[in-house]
């Protein structure tokens, strides 16, 4: 095992939460140095975006939610002011202004752990009518839903860039600034900025299905490149932004073959004049050592040709994956006439959860098969996995015994998994569940008090109707490719967040993502030993109870 991946492990295993003692954070909150959750360069062109009101979003009917799941059934719409601005808005706008008191803040379209935001996002696009003249990198500024423009640039270099991309590709950057989580949550920070860039992932990728587009991350590209193409190289100090991915959003039909741009294009970026310069977020910091060490030893490397690998499976396994997998969705999920926009415009975390409500079985199998890379083509935005399974609390569900149970996203693992948990599981499919899913109880027992212990004692976690605790494979990966995958097994944990959030939405109730959990003492629980898996994120569904005292307003003037 190389230095870089022990200096991970040693990360992981201090920002780890237990019965004993938390991991390591604030004492208090210092409310007079909370980082300003709005970046913005001073100094730049500023480029309005279009709005929708809540009124235009409910009226749209088209796409139905259920269609951006075979996006190249719909037409892709074309590359200009209006969809670009859809495209935004529909990923990382503000959704809704809240009050309550003398108090008033944002959400957004993206969550974040603690509503903080640390993901930044840019746009690197070709001309696009109405919008941009020339060729041009901007970034997003949610707060007024604009584009800073920061620096434009000839057709050559963008035509070297787009080289080998379908014709109508653009490219969307994400970037951290894991201040201004630390602020709240320190040493564990690192691992909530990663789950919320999963979350920004998956929030783009549904908006671009929307519009008949697809997104594909570059997994190829190194961190230093995506810096350079961000105009975020060379910068320091706890502000700084890190580079986390590079995106190609191109229109569905048409094949993305290409793992990174072209390096002849990044010369001609080295010689930009950046426009702008950030504003300060705080007056004064707290030094996470933990955490630039983690984000300094995960910086990746360019690489070659990592989206032509397929993942393979082990010859023992072959055999029962392929008698597995099954064609067709084999329960309706009644939601094709779901409007799209509207779920993702009501998405909200529900902060507490009716503990009498139930769901329907339908609803929840649902939800389940959303989340198989074979029937959700979402999951190709990734290179590769899954990693990530469902290790559920089932504490309401029609027809579905309460108890722990655990939902395998990939194929032919049962026999591992039995191997690594307790020998005295259960394993019982119920009898209920169709026929191409693998869920299997382990214990039939009432445990929604365990479940909010576990998930540091939040009830949502007890009175949701159930809570999932992604249980990632991790050692394997880590030594396989390297310590730049420990962030990318939490983004498929986000984007994991993201898909139940919108799932739940759809289906009439509401999701929460939970950032803290008591890792060790569920792995002792489960039986497992060593790091070959990991629980890496939890997410409670249910019925959500109204907020009090809070009233709300639209993100954006109508």
């Amino acid at each position: 095992m190389n230095e870089e991946i022990e200096s991970i492990l040693s990360y992981h295993q201090a920002s780890k939460h237990g019965f004993k003692a938390y991991a390591p954070g604030p004492r208090l909150l210092e409310m007079e140095i909370k980082p300003d959750p709005f970046l913005n360069y001073k100094g730049v062109p500023v480029l309005k975006l279009d709005t929708w009101s809540e009124e235009d979003i409910r009226s749209e009917l088209f796409p139905a939610y259920e269609q951006v799941f075979s996006p190249e059934k719909l037409e892709p719409s074309g590359l200009n002011r209006n969809n670009i601005s859809q495209l935004f808005f529909d990923s990382f706008a503000l959704s809704v202004w809240k009050k309550s008191g003398w108090a008033r803040w944002t959400l957004r379209i993206n969550p974040s752990s603690g509503n903080l935001h640390p993901t930044e996002v840019y746009l690197i696009s070709g001309p696009v009518p109405e919008l941009l003249g020339k060729p041009s990198v901007c970034h997003y500024s949610p707060l007024p839903h604009a584009l800073e423009l920061r620096a434009e640039f000839s057709r050559e270099t963008w035509e070297k860039m787009s080289s080998g991309f379908p014709e109508g590709t653009f490219f969307i950057g994400l970037t951290s600034i894991y201040w201004r989580v630390a602020w709240k949550y320190g040493i564990r920070a690192f691992r909530y900025a990663n789950h919320d860039l999963g979350h920004a992932i998956a929030a783009l990728t549904f908006a671009a299905a929307g519009l008949g587009w697809r997104t594909r991350l570059l997994v190829d590209m190194g961190s230093e490149d995506i810096a350079k193409l961000l105009g975020v190289f060379g910068r320091q100090g706890p502000e700084k932004e890190d580079p986390a991915c590079l995106l190609a959003v191109y229109p569905a039909g048409k094949e993305c073959p290409s793992g990174k741009i072209s390096s002849s294009a990044l010369p001609d970026f080295e010689k930009f004049s950046w426009n702008g310069v950030p504003n300060r977020l705080s007056p004064a910091h707290v030094e996470w050592a933990a955490i630039e060490k983690a984000a300094s030893i995960t910086r990746k490397e360019e690489t070659s040709h990592i989206n032509e690998r397929k993942p393979e499976l082990k010859p023992e396994r072959r055999a029962t994956a392929l008698s597995g997998t099954i064609s067709g969705y084999g329960i309706h999920s009644g939601l094709d006439t779901v409007p799209l926009r509207s779920v993702i415009h009501r998405r909200r975390s529900a902060l507490e959860m009716n503990n009498s409500a139930y769901m329907d079985e339908e609803s929840f199998y649902g939800i389940l098969r959303k989340t198989l890379p074979d029937k959700n083509p979402f999951f190709e935005t990734l290179a590769f996995g899954p990693f990530a399974h469902l290790l559920l609390f089932v504490n309401r569900v029609k027809g579905l015994l309460p108890g722990l149970y655990i939902f395998l996203r990939k194929p032919g693992e049962k026999e591992e998994f039995k191997t690594a948990f307790r020998s005295d599981f259960l394993w019982e499919k119920p009898e209920s569940c169709p026929y191409d899913l693998e869920l299997y109880m382990l214990v039939e027992e009432e445990l929604h008090d365990f479940a909010a212990q576990l998930s540091c004692a939040q009830r949502k976690a007890a009175d949701a109707c159930f809570t999932a605790c992604m249980l990632s494979e991790f050692e394997e990966p880590l030594k396989t490719s390297g310590s730049w995958m420990y962030p990318y097994l939490f983004w498929e944990c986000g984007i994991l967040g993201q898909l139940l959030y919108l799932e739940a939405e759809a289906r009439g109730f509401r999701g929460c993502g939970i950032g803290c959990f008591f890792d060790d003492p569920l792995h002792e629980t489960l039986g497992l030993k060593g790091l070959e898996y990991q629980d890496l994120y939890h997410f409670a569904v249910g019925s959500p109870l109204q907020e009090i005292g809070v009233v709300t307003f639209p993100a954006y003037k109508e």
